[in-house]
């Protein structure tokens, strides 16, 4: 599992770090997207980067190029996170987020929840409109999985849990105080 997500991460950041200097450079106009992105919503293997970057995406308001653009951007908050300690639950959910809406295969995170929790989460964030940090999305996890963390083999006792759940009320509290 491991190495499938080292492979599948070191091909994503050569396809970005390639996107990158197309982007910034345009002298390859020949550019064809990489057989690993197959994309289940759009033709990305018979059309040209031109023709690509122009595709509109509704689920996030934007076109395909800058589509790819906010998914380099998470892949770099992503790593920068991890780098000092923090799990990044809100942004592998923003990057999970992109590749769905591109109709790409959402890559499995080693220390992230499994993929069918995110699919839930976004299904319930294209619902309500609202956006999770990732202490939030950590603690939801473990609420309905009986107070197991992602990768944790205890369960948590009935008190951990109850308390748990009131750090949750006081959190999701606090947030809508901050937005009011």
């Amino acid at each position: 599992m491991q190495l499938y997500f080292t492979k599948t991460m070191k091909s994503m950041q050569r396809w970005l770090r390639n996107y990158e200097r197309i982007r910034t450079e345009g002298l390859d106009r020949q550019f064809k997207m990489p057989s690993s992105w197959h994309s289940t919503k759009f033709d990305l293997e018979n059309n040209d980067w031109d023709t690509i970057r122009e595709f509109y995406i509704p689920e996030l308001d934007c076109k395909f190029g800058v589509a790819c653009e906010m998914m380099r951007k998470s892949w770099y908050h992503y790593k920068m996170a991890r780098k000092e300690g923090d799990k990044a639950w809100d942004i592998i959910l923003r990057i999970a987020k992109i590749e769905r809406a591109l109709g790409l295969e959402m890559i499995q995170f080693r220390d992230g929840p499994p993929i069918e929790w995110l699919k839930q989460q976004l299904d319930m964030e294209e619902g309500t409109g609202v956006e999770s940090s990732s202490e939030d999305l950590e603690l939801k996890y473990e609420e309905e999985n009986q107070g197991q963390s992602w990768g944790d083999d205890e369960p948590l006792t009935p008190e951990e849990r109850q308390l748990m759940a009131e750090e949750r009320e006081d959190l999701i509290a606090q947030i809508e105080a901050d937005d009011w």
